[in-house]
């Protein structure tokens, strides 16, 4: 067809120009193309007269991952995350215009000339590739899908342009502590010691993320990379990476928990983590010396304050960290330290870094065997571990196997004496000048590091726990796409301050998307700047906000340069510290059931709305409340002038004070300092303790007191450690009727109807009504604390 067109202004050429003056390529045309059992291999023409190849692997009926290679060179270095090749058989249709490959559900269609990707669901297009974004001069100004190169016409960087929806939003893209939509935004995913949690800057950058048109993709590459959300042009996006080779994995389910099922099936799906790491864990920069761990242990215990784990940051010299070696001036008795906290029930963790100081001991070791990064001139890379460190630091190499060995053994050394958890902070500062054992360089190996950092203490871990009959664990800062595979994280290092909890949360939120359900931050932050630049502790409001916060969170530990155990604040402090605390155990229960499901499904604890509600158009953009598993909606307290909450349909009720609220609305609660809302959603249950507890222990629960908000009937499934229990229960003419195998010894029904009778199992139960709520009692069961 004659393309042509009468104009008078901007003559047409018949040939794409472009805005853009550097040395860049993309694809323009299909040339050739090869048909395999699972996979597809096009040869494509490029703007420059080259040719690229594409590879298709189709990896499950729903899912691919794509690859575009430079023709010319094929000593490309595939720097994957996830290696993954085709597994589902396709059909291919071929016409004038374009290539279909088909697995059923998922269509790909190639356009011949011009070049151009589409995704189709059930028939639906779901996304495709923006091959001409042009302004009035008809000229491209948004490349398309190709390649950058040097003045030597070496690739230097490859991207991938889509075209953007006018409603499209994007979630995840790891712990992204900015507005909770990423429609907008530039994307760095790079790991950096962002030194707060209120900027693009995180710690654990993942180049995944979700959209809400019902795909998700994945940048496969360890790589720097980058995204642009919409903010170059406002009708496409990109991704770029500093690779020779485009790698990404595109997964295709109109359902947001679907995606997290499809991608953690073909990237991993966290192993669950002990009973006791939902407990509070109790920490501050730094316990010094034993005697102190010890008092605070002891403590903890009188003031009758719940907790499971002791976290020690400094318990190496500072001058010898990196080596897994105890100051024993300090420390003199470490084994009869973990005893003495093992005795009175706690657990204890334990910081460690990847890096080593200049002209040690330990760095003259692993210097003369080979194990630390180097750089390109030969020599050692040396750098400052923090912006304002000036000692001289190296990073041990754990893309060396050989130094994984021997540091396997450090690991294990130590975790055998009884350690419960290892702390992985830091890993982010290696300099860009950087030389891998595996051949990569400063930007192909940079986030790479972190990743293999924690999976080394990881595995190693896991192997002593094994040997105990443990689960391992980790509390990691760094992160990267699979840190999910090595469980848990926390947010860094954040500030008390109210507002920055909102952008914490936004940042629980993102990783939640990413993959990564087990997750917390520092309750009390990590530090508090005064205007002179001196540190002090938080107010009492801060504390009292971040503990709310943070004993409603997956994981929850104190944590920060000053002292955070509940006793340096006030008595009302200490009071509602102890409330929530209370409520945490009391819920771990819950906890656990909805952290096994996170293992066996990959849906996070923490959920965005818009996971329980996605076809809730006003859940799509909230991200200052979440959804505890799928029946508790918490929504913290931070600064809010006007304190609003979004309640997506159906009739909510207050866990704190029985009362109803109707949904589909946003509410205001009010602002009260002893409480935050917590809702129990309708139609739900959830089991709890059924009495206090101090700690936490390595068995099944037993004497359950399970919590119900019925207008007719809940149908759940809750879990402990493996084991399955079916639940239900139905309302109908003032009875309530429960069937169920869990230890359950109590009931409490939220209701707004009456109730005279009650059946559990085919048992008559006692009817007790209170206010809005009615329990339900056998005549063995005490009633549950309030």
């Amino acid at each position: 067809m004659d393309k042509k067109a009468e104009v008078t202004y901007n003559p047409q050429l018949g040939y794409l120009k472009t805005v853009f003056t550097h040395n860049f390529d993309f694809l323009t045309e299909i040339r050739e193309y090869r048909q395999e059992e699972s996979a597809l291999e096009l040869t494509v023409g490029t703007y420059r007269k080259k040719t690229a190849k594409v590879r298709v692997d189709f990896l499950t009926g729903e899912a691919f991952r794509f690859r575009m290679y430079p023709f010319e060179d094929t000593a490309v270095y595939e720097n994957a995350v996830f290696p993954l090749e085709g597994k589902t058989g396709y059909e291919l249709q071929v016409t004038e215009d374009c290539l279909t490959a088909s697995t059923g559900r998922m269509t790909l269609r190639f356009g011949k000339r011009p070049w151009e990707l589409s995704v189709f669901l059930d028939g639906k297009l779901l996304t495709r590739e923006n091959v001409c974004d042009a302004n009035v001069d008809n000229m491209c100004k948004y490349l398309p899908i190709g390649f950058d190169c040097d003045e030597q016409g070496r690739v230097i960087r490859v991207r991938e342009t889509m075209y953007l929806p006018s409603d499209e939003s994007f979630y995840g893209f790891g712990e992204k502590f900015t507005g909770f939509d990423k429609r907008g935004q530039v994307i760095h995913c790079r790991q950096c010691d962002a030194l707060s949690t209120n900027t693009e800057k995180s710690y654990k950058n993942i180049p995944y993320f979700m959209s809400s048109r019902g795909y998700s993709i994945l940048l496969n590459t360890y790589t720097d990379n980058v995204f642009d959300m919409g903010v170059g042009s406002g009708v496409s996006y990109g991704m770029e990476s500093a690779d020779r080779m485009l790698d990404y994995m595109l997964f295709c389910n109109r359902d947001y928990k679907g995606l997290l099922s499809d991608y953690t099936a073909l990237t991993g799906r966290s192993p669950m983590i002990p009973k006791w790491a939902f407990g509070l864990w109790m920490s501050r920069c730094s316990y010094q010396t034993q005697e102190e761990v010890e008092a605070v242990a002891r403590r903890l215990r009188e003031e009758q304050i719940p907790a499971d784990v002791i976290h020690i940051d400094g318990w190496q010299k500072m001058s010898e960290a990196g080596v897994w070696q105890w100051d024993l001036e300090r420390f003199p008795d470490p084994r009869g330290m973990i005893k003495t906290l093992s005795e009175q029930h706690f657990h204890l963790s334990l910081w460690m870094w990847p890096y080593i100081a200049v002209g040690t001991e330990g760095y003259e070791y692993a210097r003369a065997h080979g194990y630390l990064v180097m750089n390109d001139k030969g020599e050692v890379s040396t750098f400052h571990s923090a912006a304002t460190s000036d000692a001289w630091f190296a990073a041990f190499d754990f893309t060396n196997p050989e130094m994984v060995a021997w540091y396997r053994g450090l690991v294990q050394a130590v975790v055998k004496e009884g350690v419960g958890v290892i702390k992985t902070d830091f890993s982010e500062a290696v300099p860009l000048d950087a030389v891998y054992h595996d051949g990569s360089n400063g930007l192909q190996g940079h986030n790479k590091l972190p990743l293999l950092y924690a999976k080394t203490i990881y595995e190693a871990c896991r192997d002593v726990k094994q040997e105990q009959g443990e689960r391992p664990m980790l509390w990691g800062r760094s992160g990267y796409a699979g840190t999910q595979n090595y469980p848990g994280n926390w947010a860094g290092d954040s500030s008390t301050a109210e507002n920055n909890l909102a952008c914490i949360l936004r940042g629980g939120l993102s990783m939640g998307l990413s993959a990564v359900p087990f997750w917390g931050h520092d309750i009390g932050g990590f530090y508090n700047t005064d205007s002179d630049g001196y540190e002090c502790p938080p107010t009492e409001e801060q504390y009292i906000r971040s503990a709310q916060f943070g004993l409603l969170s997956p994981l929850s530990r104190c944590h920060g340069k000053t002292p955070r155990e509940p006793w340096y604040f006030s008595q009302q402090a200490q009071e509602i510290f102890r409330a929530y605390d209370r409520l945490r155990y009391r819920l771990i229960p819950y906890l656990y059931s909805i952290a096994w499901e996170a293992h066996s499904t990959g849906v996070p604890m923490l959920r965005a709305l818009l996971l329980e509600y996605p076809d809730d158009c006003t859940a799509r953009c909230v991200g200052m409340e979440y959804m505890l598993g799928s029946s508790l909606l918490v929504a913290p307290v931070f600064d809010q002038d006007d304190f609003r909450v979004y309640l997506p349909e159906g009739n909510w009720a207050s866990l704190l004070t029985g009362g109803f609220t109707e949904g589909g609305r946003w509410v205001r609660p009010g602002k009260q300092l002893e409480n935050i809302p917590v809702y129990l959603r309708e139609n739900s249950a959830l089991p709890i303790q059924g009495k206090d507890l101090l700690f936490t222990e390595e068995k099944p629960f037993e004497d359950l007191c399970v919590l119900m908000n019925l207008s007719t009937a809940a149908e759940e499934i809750f879990f402990d450690d493996g084991q399955e229990y079916r639940f239900r229960a139905e309302l109908k003419g003032g009875t309530v009727t429960v069937e169920t195998g869990l230890p359950m010894t109590s009931a409490v029904l939220y209701t707004q109807q009456p109730v005279v009778r009650a059946v559990v199992n085919g048992e008559e139960y006692t009817v007790e009504e209170r206010s809005a709520t009615v329990k339900l009692l056998n005549k063995n069961c005490a009633v549950p604390a309030e």
